[in-house]
């Protein structure tokens, strides 16, 4: 059965509700058509699990529409950790710094996961990198698509792990960027947002919001009057200025 979704996960470039429809209709696969993706998957690095794995992540099953394969590269077994966190951003005020030299202090049971946004994600990701801590980076588009290839250096590091529920040469659409957000709350325990600007994580934060877990800000500093963590806090995000409270927060199933 893994094959005939891994084939359909290919065929249809990940897409949900067209691998749904295929596996619904018992959509006829061509005993060649298999032999020829097995032969496609020998040539490339990348290597997948399927809804029907044991190391499938159990967070996923929260989904309404938990993805039916997931693509990865490097160290799978950083799934396997309780302590996941989402850390994020998209406003670099000058004091930003010091949030992120907090990460170098993380437990190393702790594993932070990314969006590989430019700016400050890109910042958290060399930040875990450097002081070699753990970071899951679920990308939008296919592992091989030009993406991956600003990753392809931290590959070497044992701490690193790139997820993607498409295949290798899919691009990044609208469609793929708000199917990610969901892949991204549910892997998460929660979700900390270093300093903010103009909603542009409100979408993620609603996912996070849809599945019950938490949202924490680190609070602006007095003067700085365009850093929106002030209204999530005001609209009911939790204010912190350290990770020891979300790091208590094992949202588990």
């Amino acid at each position: 059965m893994n094959d005939y979704l891994i084939y359909f996960s290919d065929k249809y470039n990940g897409d949900w509700d067209k691998i749904y429809y295929a596996l619904k209709t018992v959509e006829y696969v061509e005993k060649k058509s298999l032999i020829d993706l097995q032969d496609k998957k020998n040539e490339t690095e990348t290597k997948c699990i399927t809804i029907l794995d044991e190391n499938y992540p159990k967070m996923f099953n929260i989904l309404k529409k938990p993805p039916f394969v997931m693509y990865y590269r490097g160290n799978i077994k950083l799934l396997e950790y309780y302590k996941k966190i989402h850390i994020t951003g998209n406003y670099e005020p000058e004091y930003i710094c010091k949030y992120l030299a907090l990460i170098k202090d993380l437990p190393n049971d702790c594993v932070i996961v990314n969006a590989n946004w430019k700016g400050l994600d890109e910042k958290i990701l060399n930040t875990c990198i450097q002081n070699d801590k753990k970071i899951i980076v679920i990308l939008s588009c296919g592992i091989s698509c030009e993406t991956f290839e600003k990753l392809e250096h931290y590959m070497k590091s044992n701490n690193i792990l790139i997820l993607s529920e498409y295949p290798n040469d899919y691009h990044i659409s609208k469609k793929t960027l708000l199917a990610r957000n969901r892949l991204i709350s549910a892997l998460s325990n929660s979700m900390i947002i270093l300093a903010s600007q103009d909603k542009f994580l409100y979408g993620l934060i609603d996912s996070f919001l849809n599945v019950g877990k938490e949202i924490y800000c680190f609070g602006p500093e007095i003067n700085d009057v365009n850093n929106d963590n002030s209204n999530l806090i005001n609209a009911g995000a939790k204010l912190i200025n350290n990770f020891s409270l979300p790091l208590a927060d094992n949202y588990l199933i």
